[in-house]
């Protein structure tokens, strides 16, 4: 099925630790309700997680706010990539600068798009990443040389990611454990104990020789096996 037909209606998902701005992005889509239907509303990357596991069906395309607290814009987006690698994802910021652009796009996201008057794009690059395009807000002057560069180090990051012999499980783990959360919540988002959670812990520890959380993160940032966004 063309998810692109005007007849089909797109199904959309919505993170933005900014309520003024989340309502802005959902009033805008229920003017288009006959093309788009807002399924998730959620105010940071670990609400956004939660709820994409309560639903049956993937929403067609998620738009992504860069900075949130608890779990920020591109460690979703790597988990999300990890777990529905099908998922189109459009990172959304104030920002504009090509570190910003690069990290999100190294995180696996589809597209990019500034927040300010958003809407005059928004279909723009809905589109075409559903036609698995790119897509790159077009007030944005990127070097494309550059971009082309950071999609060939996704891919041979994709390619290298068992270099380290960890489980599926296990680098769940690593990404979730580079965000804040605690032990109890990556517990809630991998669907398992604490305790279990511990148990990766333990097994990382020694696979990685590395002793603490803190490590861990450091370990897997440098290494390609987490992101987090740069908040400076």
């Amino acid at each position: 099925m063309n998810l692109v037909n005007k007849f089909v209606m797109i199904t959309i998902a919505l993170a933005e630790d900014y309520n003024p701005t989340l309502k802005r992005f959902l009033d805008y889509f229920t003017i288009l309700e006959q093309d788009y239907k807002v399924v998730i509303q959620a105010l940071n990357g670990h609400d956004l997680i939660l709820k994409i596991n309560n639903l049956q069906q993937l929403p067609d395309v998620i738009l992504i706010d860069i900075n949130m607290p608890t779990i920020d814009g591109m460690s979703a987006t790597y988990y999300l990539k990890l777990h529905h690698p099908s998922i189109k994802l459009i990172g959304l910021s104030t920002y504009s600068d090509e570190n910003s652009i690069k990290n999100m796009i190294l995180s696996g996201a589809d597209g990019f798009v500034m927040k300010a008057l958003a809407e005059s794009v928004l279909q723009d690059a809905i589109k075409s990443v559903l036609l698995n395009e790119l897509y790159i807000d077009k007030r944005i002057e990127v070097d494309m040389q550059q971009i082309n560069s950071v999609l060939i180090k996704r891919k041979e990051r994709l390619l290298n990611e068992n270099a380290f012999n960890l489980t599926k499980r296990e680098r769940t783990f690593i990404m979730l454990n580079a965000t804040l959360l605690s032990f109890e919540q990556i517990a809630e988002v991998m669907f398992v104990s604490p305790k279990t959670v511990q148990s990766h812990y333990d097994r990382i520890s020694k696979k990685l020789n590395v002793h603490n959380r803190q490590a861990i993160t450091f370990f897997s940032l440098q290494n390609g096996l987490a992101t987090i966004a740069n908040y400076s």
